[in-house]
C-alpha cells in the first residue's frame, strides 16, 4: 500500500485532500500533518511515497520544509509537491524547483493535475526506489569485492613477505630452470653457498655451470625422468663452487606444467649435507678401523696365542713321548681342538675384515669372493686383473671389495646370472672397479626407486671420492662400475745398511745353521725357539718383534735364513722379505703365518720367500719346511703347489711346460693383445711404442715360453685369452 503525507497548517484543506485522494487512489493510504515540523517528523518515520506540501505555514513555510527534507539523507529522495494559493509567480515556481520539489501545483487544486502528478511522482519514486536497491546492490557487491581485492592484496603481501624471508634468509638452496635447463632464479643462500650473483648466473646452463662433471649425467637422467614422471624421489649431486669447491646437495625436484602438460619450469629445492655426509664418512671409516681392530686383536692376538699355545703344546708332548707317557695321547686331541679354535678365529676375524690391508689384499678378497660364488651356486665367476693393483687406503679396498660383493650377489640373487666377471685395473692413476653379468639386467627406467643394495652401492662409492655409474649391457645383463682416483702411498723405507753381497747359508761356529725369528708375538718366538733348539742341526741364533730390528739383526747376526710372520706392527713380513731380496738376494725366508697360505702364499712368492707354512702345522713339518729351505729348494703345502701347477699351460707341440706367469708386465700386456687379435701396428699405437718394439717383446715372449715360431705365439695367446676371458 502506497503512502502520501500532506502537510498543511489549515485542518480543512488537510480534509478535502484525503477525500480526494481516497476517491481517486484507493491503495495509497493518506498521512497528515499541520505543520512543518510535524511533516518532517512523520516523513522520516513512515518514509511515505510522495509528500503534498502547502507553502504557506506559521513558523517554517513550505520552502524551508521542502529544503530540509531534501538535505536530509533519509528523505531527500522522497517526490515532494509543493501547492501554494499566494505565491503563484513565476520566481517562487524557480525557488521551489531550485530546492528540491519535484511539481509546483497552484490551488484551488485542480483534482485532475493532483492526482496525475501524484501518479507521476509515486512512479518516480517506484523507479528511484528500484535504482536506489540496484545501487545498493551494486554498492554492497562493490564492497565486497573490494574487500576480497583488499584481502587477496594483503595476502599477496604476506605471500611475498614470506618468499622474500625464505629468499634471504632461509639455509636452503633454491632453483628454478626452464624446459631448455637454463636457470630462471636462485635462492639467496645458494647464491652465498657457490659465490655466485643471480645477474651471473640467470640464463646460463644450469647443469654446464654449476654441476660438477661427475655429476653431470645422474643429473641429466633425473631431469629426464622429471619431464615423464613430473615428481621423483630426491636425488644428491655436487654443485661446483666459483672458487672450484664441491658442495654435496640433496635435491627435491617437481615440474611445473602449461595447460597443455609441456613442462614450463622445473623448480628445485636442496639441502646441502657435505657436512654431514663429511661426518658420516668420519664415523663409517671409525666403524671400519673399529671392525678391522676387532677382526686383527681376534686373528693376531687370539690367533697367535692360541698358536703358540700349540707349540707349547708341541713341546710337552715331544717329551712326554721322549718318556713314553701315555699322557702325550691326550695332548693330540688338545692340540686339535686348538687347531679348530684357531680356524674358527681366522674364520670370525676374516668376516670382519674380509680385505686384509696389505698391499694386493683386495685382489686376494675378490679371488676368494669368486670362488666361493664358484662352489656356493656353481656359476662361472672369474677374476681379471689388469696393472699391478695397490691400493694404499685401507677405507678404498674395503668399500670396493663391499661393492663387488653386493653387486656379485645383486647378479646371483636378482639377475639370475650364469656368468659373472669381475675386472680390476690400476692405469693413468685410476683405480677401476667393474662387476659384469649376463643376467636380466636392471630396469634403467625406474633406477628412483632403486633398491637398498644399490644405494648402498652408491653411498660407498661416495665415502671413498668413487664415481659409480650402472648400466644395462647391450647384450642383456648389467654392468656395474667404480673408479676412484689412486691415492699415492707411501714407499717402504728399507732401514740399516744397504748389503749388496750374495748371501750363502753355511754352518756357523757351532756347526749349527743359524735362524732368526721375526714374530711381532712373544709366545709364538718362545714356542718357536723351543721346537728349532731341539734339533741338532739348527739354533735360534735371534729374535725379532719387528721388520726394522730383523733388518738390524741380519746385519749383525748373518742368520742362515729367517722365518717371517705376515703381520707384523709397522712395516708387513711381505714388505720385509722384498726388502731382504734386494739387500741379501742369497738369504732364504720361510713364511710362517697364522694366515691362510691360499690367500698370501702367492704374494709371498712374488717378493722372494721360499716357502709358506701355518702356524698351526706340527713342529715337524715346520722342521722341515726349515731344512727345505736351507737346502736351497721351496716347501709348499700341497693344495698351493696343485694352484701352482694350474697356472701352466701345456705345449703338446714341444711336450714342455710353459708359464704366462713368467712374462714381465709389458711382455704379458703385448701377450694380451696378441690373443685379442691385434697386429703389431695396432699394439704399438695402443702401447706407444714402435713397431720394431712390439716386435722385440714377441720374439722373448717366444724364448721365455719355449715355442717355435711367431704364429704359435699368436696361436697360444688366443687360446690363453678363450680361457680365461670368454664367459661360456
Amino acid at each position: 500500500m502506497k503512502k502520501i503525507l500532506a502537510i498543511d497548517d489549515k485542518r480543512d484543506n488537510l480534509i478535502t485532500i484525503s477525500a480526494l485522494l481516497g476517491n481517486f487512489l484507493t491503495d495509497c493510504t493518506v498521512i497528515t500533518a499541520q505543520s512543518g515540523i510535524e511533516g518532517i517528523e512523520k516523513a522520516k518515520r513512515e518514509q511515505p511515497d510522495t509528500i503534498i506540501l502547502d507553502i504557506k505555514m506559521p513558523q517554517m513555510d513550505g520552502f524551508e520544509v521542502c529544503k530540509h527534507l531534501k538535505d536530509d539523507e533519509v528523505t531527500k529522495h522522497i517526490p515532494i509537491i509543493l501547492l501554494t494559493a499566494i505565491k503563484t509567480d513565476m520566481e517562487s515556481k524557480l525557488k521551489g524547483l531550485q530546492i528540491g520539489a519535484d511539481a509546483f501545483l497552484t490551488k484551488p487544486i485542480d483534482e485532475t493535475e493532483l492526482i496525475a502528478q501524484i501518479n507521476v511522482m509515486l512512479r518516480i519514486k517506484h523507479s528511484e526506489d528500484l535504482i536506489r536497491k540496484e545501487k545498493d546492490l551494486l554498492e554492497e557487491m562493490v564492497n565486497e569485492r573490494t574487500r576480497e581485492l583488499q584481502e587477496s592484496r594483503n595476502k599477496l603481501i604476506k605471500e611475498r613477505d614470506f618468499t622474500k624471508s625464505l629468499y634471504d634468509s632461509s639455509p636452503a638452496y633454491y632453483i628454478a630452470i626452464n624446459g631448455s635447463g637454463s636457470i630462471m632464479i636462485v635462492g639467496r643462500a645458494m647464491l652465498n653457498a657457490l659465490g655466485y650473483t643471480i645477474e651471473e648466473l640467470k640464463g646460463q646452463g644450469y647443469i654446464s655451470t654449476l654441476v660438477a662433471e661427475g655429476y653431470r649425467s645422474v643429473t641429466e637422467e633425473y631431469i629426464r625422468r622429471l619431464n615423464d614422471d613430473k615428481v621423483q624421489a630426491p636425488f644428491e649431486n655436487c654443485m661446483r663452487t666459483r672458487e672450484g669447491s664441491d658442495l654435496l646437495v640433496e635435491w627435491h625436484g617437481r615440474a611445473m606444467c602449461k595447460p597443455n602438460g609441456e613442462i614450463d619450469f622445473i623448480y628445485f629445492v636442496g639441502i646441502d649435507i657435505t657436512e654431514r655426509r663429511r661426518l658420516e664418512k668420519i664415523i663409517m671409516n671409525d666403524n671400519e678401523k673399529e671392525r678391522y681392530r676387532i677382526g686383527q686383536n681376534l686373528h693376531d692376538g687370539l690367533g697367535q696365542h692360541l698358536a703358540g699355545i700349540i707349540f707349547k703344546s708341541e713341546i710337552v708332548k715331544i717329551r712326554l713321548e721322549d718318556r713314553e707317557a701315555e699322557e702325550s695321547m691326550d695332548l693330540d686331541e688338545i692340540i686339535s681342538m686348538i687347531s679348530q679354535a684357531i680356524n674358527q678365529t681366522r674364520d670370525l676375524a676374516r668376516g670382519l675384515c674380509p680385505v686384509d690391508r696389505q698391499e694386493g689384499g683386495l685382489v686376494a678378497a675378490l679371488e676368494e669372493l669368486c670362488e666361493s660364488v664358484k662352489a656356493m651356486h656353481g656359476i662361472k665367476c672369474i677374476l681379471k686383473k689388469e696393472g699391478e693393483i695397490a691400493i694404499e687406503g685401507n677405507a678404498e679396498s674395503s668399500h670396493l671389495y663391499y661393492i663387488a660383493r653386493e653387486a656379485v650377489n645383486n647378479a646371483v640373487k636378482h639377475g639370475g646370472a650364469q656368468n659373472i666377471i669381475v675386472a680390476l685395473n690400476d692405469q693413468n692413476g685410476m683405480i677401476t672397479l667393474e662387476v659384469t653379468d649376463d643376467g636380466v639386467g636392471i630396469d634403467l627406467a625406474h633406477r628412483g626407486r632403486q633398491g637398498t643394495g644399490l644405494s648402498i652401492m652408491q653411498y660407498r662409492a661416495w665415502i671413498i671420492g668413487g664415481a659409480l655409474s650402472i648400466n644395462r649391457n647391450s647384450g642383456g645383463g648389467t654392468r656395474i662400475s667404480c673408479v676412484i682416483k689412486k691415492q699415492e702411498g707411501q714407499s717402504i723405507e728399507d732401514t740399516g745398511e744397504n748389503l749388496q753381497r750374495l748371501y750363502t747359508a753355511s754352518k756357523g761356529s757351532r756347526d749349527k745353521y743359524g735362524v732368526l725369528v721375526v714374530d711381532d708375538h712373544p709366545i709364538v718366538r718362545q714356542g718357536l725357539t723351543q721346537i728349532i733348539n731341539r734339533e741338532e742341526d739348527l739354533f735360534v741364533c735371534g729374535e725379532a718383534k719387528n721388520a726394522e730390528d730383523a733388518l738390524k739383526m741380519v746385519g749383525q747376526l748373518q742368520p742362515h735364513m729367517l722365518t717371517v710372520d705376515v703381520s707384523l706392527g709397522g712395516t708387513s713380513g711381505i714388505d720385509l722379505i722384498k726388502a731382504l731380496k734386494s739387500r741379501y738376494p742369497g738369504l732364504p725366508c720361510l713364511v710362517l703365518s697364522i694366515y691362510d697360505e691360499s690367500l698370501y702364499a702367492d704374494r709371498a712368492i712374488s717378493v722372494g720367500a721360499r716357502g709358506y707354512v701355518m702356524k698351526q702345522e706340527s713342529p715337524g713339518t715346520i722342521v722341515k719346511a726349515i731344512r727345505t729351505v736351507l737346502q736351497g729348494k721351496q716347501f709348499f703345502s700341497d693344495r698351493v703347489k696343485e694352484k701352482f701347477i694350474d697356472r701352466f699351460q701345456f705345449d703338446a707341440m714341444s711336450g714342455k711346460r710353459i708359464s704366462v706367469e713368467s712374462l714381465t708386465n709389458r711382455e704379458y700386456e703385448v701377450f694380451q693383445y696378441l690373443g685379442q687379435g691385434l697386429g703389431n701396428r695396432h699394439i704399438a699405437e695402443k702401447l706407444n711404442i714402435s713397431v720394431k718394439t712390439v716386435e722385440n717383446y714377441r720374439e722373448r715372449i717366444k724364448n721365455k715360453l719355449n715355442i717355435g715360431s711367431s704364429s704359435d705365439v699368436v696361436q697360444l695367446a688366443v687360446q690363453w685369452m678363450l680361457d680365461h676371458t670368454k664367459v661360456e
